[in-house]
């Protein structure tokens, strides 16, 4: 049962047809592609730890002074 899912999204790629390269296509073999990666993988890495980075003094804080 796991399976339709997967191969009906493949069945659906395979049938899409071919779009020519134009000014607006994002091309994934430049450094541009490389760096805009990057940076997402960072913004979201540091908005997964932020939260536990601004509590951890706050708790520090409220824990020593009751």
């Amino acid at each position: 049962m796991p399976i339709i899912g997967p191969v009906a999204i493949a069945g659906l790629l395979a049938q899409k047809q071919y779009i020519p390269e134009s000014s607006g296509t994002l091309r994934v073999d430049t450094p541009t592609f490389g760096l805009m990666t990057l940076a997402v993988i960072f913004i979201v890495a540091a908005l997964a730890f932020f939260p536990a980075l601004a509590l951890g003094p706050l708790a520090e804080y409220f824990s020593m002074h009751p």
